[in-house]
């Protein structure tokens, strides 16, 4: 088995609730390519959709829709 699905194994076995981060599309010049994603638990993030700023609020968001009761389904703006 590959390495990357052991470690999203490993990831999802040790996290329970995740919020999975997509780029949907991109223009210009970007660090990542539409698909990229991330996995955010509330103490651990797998995987990147370029770092910086973006990255930083995307994080603070998916951790926000975690701690919500019931996990709202939010597609960005």
């Amino acid at each position: 088995m590959n390495s990357k699905v052991q470690d999203l194994k490993a990831f999802l076995g040790q996290t329970g609730r995740v919020a999975l981060v997509e780029v949907a599309a991109t223009k210009g010049s970007t660090p990542r390519e539409a698909g990229a994603f991330m996995l955010v638990s509330a103490s651990a993030i797998f995987g990147t959709i370029g770092g910086g700023q973006l990255e930083y609020m995307a994080i603070d968001k998916a951790r926000q829709m975690l701690r919500s009761s019931p996990s709202p389904l939010w597609g960005g703006s």
